[in-house]
């Protein structure tokens, strides 16, 4: 089994590891909407890829405060008993 003769130094291992970094990321201006977009991937803000919907996006319904649910005095008065320990 090979055995290194002598530790390796860290300006060699530095200079090993120096092509590990993470290059840099371009981004391309969509010709519709003109944000910003990564090259050959989905567009998040339309759902769309290359000229096809993909992605439907829901329509998220308003709430009014008359739709939310209205809590008795009897709910509010409630008390949660945490489980007895053995």
């Amino acid at each position: 089994m090979a055995v290194p003769k002598r530790k390796t130094t860290p300006s060699k291992r530095n200079m090993r590891r120096s092509h590990h970094s993470a290059g840099t990321q371009s981004f391309a201006e969509d010709k519709k909407s003109g944000e910003l977009r990564r090259p050959h991937h989905l567009d998040l803000s339309t759902g769309m890829y290359r000229g096809k919907q993909i992605i439907v996006k829901k329509v998220k319904k308003e709430s009014s405060e008359n739709d939310a649910p209205v809590a008795s005095n009897d709910d509010l008065n409630k008390t949660i008993e945490a489980p007895a320990s053995k």
